[in-house]
């Protein structure tokens, strides 16, 4: 089954867009595509493979729905998700930074994985261009904070 693949471009280097993505993924990630939006308190990613993709939750604490397989700074982060799927079948996102040209980054995301295992859940997302918009902003202003 072909991967979910969506692309933006943002005014930062690849590290900056990188950073956003790894360190400030609690701040972006929108609470609607978690398994309880009022509980939110934040996401997190461990930068290092192996390392927990995971949320925090005000009754559950931490929950993992993912592991991190590789990842560059600056370059790439590639993890496993469980988010709104069953732990026994992942899907896998990859996330690529690439530098243009003309300054700025493409952000290349490609939410692949799918087998018959998880196939049937493939349809719950189709939102990630509402996350990516989101992702865009949070870069956009946190550019602007740095200038």
């Amino acid at each position: 089954m072909e991967p979910i693949r969506h692309q933006l471009v943002v005014a930062c280097t690849p590290v900056e867009a990188f950073d956003a993505w790894v360190d400030g993924i609690g701040q972006w990630w929108h609470p609607d595509y978690t398994p309880d939006p009022a509980g939110f308190r934040g996401a997190g990613i461990e930068p290092r493979v192996g390392g927990r993709v995971y949320l925090v939750d005000a009754a559950l604490g931490e929950v993992e729905w993912g592991r991190v397989l590789a990842i560059a700074r600056g370059a790439l982060v590639v993890h496993t998700s469980t988010l709104g799927q069953t732990r026994e079948h992942p899907s896998r996102l990859s996330v690529q930074f690439v530098p243009l040209d003309e300054g700025g980054t493409r952000v290349e995301l490609e939410h692949g994985g799918w087998d018959e295992g998880n196939a049937g859940d493939r349809h719950k997302f189709t939102d990630w261009p509402l996350i990516l918009d989101r992702y865009a902003a949070f870069v956009a202003r946190s550019a602007g904070d740095d200038r």
